[in-house]
């Protein structure tokens, strides 16, 4: 793997954040103002990040997405942080969820993920040994609700009676 300056760690970790959550590749505009660094220097930076083969440019005067192996060095550098991180929303998520109520949340609602894409449909239920699980969809926001809570909710029949 490349060795990354800090700085170009900080780069990338941010082009990754950003075009995750927006999808559009990112600007040294939008660096510059969440970095404090001149749109220049981030430019400069940027180049190296696609030259070592980290990030790259849609066309001419666009910004930049993360690759392939951007992605992989951003989820290398969290080490053990995802886990710990789903852990902590996932057990909000689980205080939330009754065992008898199918709940829904939907946009930035949901407490794993804050995107006004998705929707989230949970239910929690007791297993016939008397142990708390939950079973939920991810899925767009556009959905079927109807279809999908009932879905849910025969999946969660099943369950109960399936051990």
């Amino acid at each position: 793997m490349d060795k990354l300056t800090e700085r170009q760690q900080k780069i990338l970790e941010l082009i990754v954040k950003e075009y995750v959550s927006n999808s559009k590749p990112v600007s040294s505009k939008i660096l510059a103002r969440k970095l404090g660094l001149s749109s220049a220097t981030l430019r400069n930076e940027m180049m190296e990040l696609d030259k070592a083969g980290y990030s790259n440019q849609p066309h001419t005067s666009a910004g930049r997405v993360p690759s392939e192996k951007g992605y992989r060095f951003f989820i290398k550098s969290l080490g053990g942080r995802p886990e710990d991180t789903f852990e902590q929303h996932f057990n909000y998520l689980f205080k939330q969820v009754g065992e008898e109520k199918t709940q829904v949340f939907i946009g930035k609602e949901i407490p794993l993920i804050r995107t006004k894409k998705y929707t989230l449909i949970v239910t929690g239920y007791k297993t016939p040994n008397k142990k708390r699980e939950v079973v939920g969809l991810l899925g767009p926001t556009r959905m079927r609700y109807d279809y999908n809570i009932s879905m849910i909710n025969k999946l969660k029949e099943m369950l109960e009676d399936y051990e």
